[in-house]
């Protein structure tokens, strides 16, 4: 098994953070265009006083060694569930991959800190567990190495979406032109952050 740990600042107050995260045309936004995902199918959103359940499908573009590639097939989809704790304010979730799904578990949690005015600091505490004989190790490296980009990734996508709608709401309000600013270019990373 591996354990690591990601820190991302992102261009919001922790507030903000979570009315993005957990709305479901951002998430999609994120993950498609962001992300370059092939999909991104949000099954289900169930909001509980201070609790928020999410199940959602996703079909990344994955980068991995050729050995892995073959155990994983070529339309390699994950569904993610996760669960929003509003009285600790985390995120936890866990990845079933739509092979191997007893061999290969992934998940962690998600907080977020505040930074500096308007800016918040997103930490995720990620796993990956791989029990295949003679490849499991390469399996949670190459699976650490997509997370790790895409994770990134998603943290620049988010902060450029986030600086731009900024932008836009302050020329609103003084009644002067909106920036024009071109979505972020990316090269599609390989995994989620799960929102990550």
């Amino acid at each position: 098994m591996i354990r690591f740990t990601l820190v991302h600042d992102i261009h919001c107050s922790a507030e903000r953070f979570w009315e993005l995260y957990l709305d479901s045309d951002f998430t999609r936004a994120l993950i498609q265009e962001g992300l370059g995902f092939d999909d991104c199918d949000i099954q289900s959103v169930v909001r509980e006083a201070d609790v928020v359940r999410r199940v959602m499908v996703v079909r990344p573009k994955i980068d991995v060694p050729q050995a892995v590639a073959k155990i994983l097939g070529p339309r390699l989809s994950y569904r993610e569930e996760g669960v929003y704790r509003g009285d600790t304010g985390t995120w936890e979730w866990t990845t079933r991959l739509g092979v191997m799904a007893d061999k290969i578990r992934m998940g962690g949690s998600q907080r977020v800190e505040p930074a500096a005015a308007d800016r918040c600091r997103r930490v995720a505490d990620l796993w990956v567990d791989a029990k295949i004989f003679g490849l499991g190790g390469l399996v949670e490296k190459a699976a650490e190495k997509n997370m790790r980009k895409g994770w990134a990734e998603s943290a620049r996508w988010m902060n450029a979406w986030i600086d731009r709608a900024e932008g836009s709401a302050r020329a609103e309000a003084s009644g002067a032109e909106a920036p024009q600013a071109e979505a972020p270019q990316t090269e599609a990373p390989q995994t989620e952050p799960s929102l990550a």
